[in-house]
């Protein structure tokens, strides 16, 4: 049987309502990828040019490190990855 895992990252919950609805369509499996220190609201204030989340877009050495993950991702044969992105002020999935 094949299997399938829906992973995201959702910082505001925006991409963990689509990685939900997605992988219920699907009937997959999900899993949240989170990193390991939570983020506040004011770390993803993107309008800040200090905050945790402008620094992270900006320097590829600042990138947040990840929990481990709940599942085991070898035991799956397609794996879809959701995340959020900022390009230009529009939100895109």
């Amino acid at each position: 049987m094949h299997k399938t895992l829906v992973a995201y990252f959702s910082a505001s919950g925006t991409t963990r309502q689509i990685g939900q609805t997605m992988a219920k369509i699907m009937e997959a499996d999900v899993c949240e990828i989170k990193p390991k220190m939570a983020y506040t609201h004011a770390d993803l204030n993107w309008h800040d040019p200090h905050s945790r989340s402008s620094v992270e877009m900006k320097d590829v050495h600042s990138r947040p490190e990840m929990a481990d993950l709940e599942v085991d991702p070898s035991a799956y044969d397609t794996i879809y990855v959701g995340f959020p992105k900022m390009e230009q002020g529009y939100i895109c999935v």
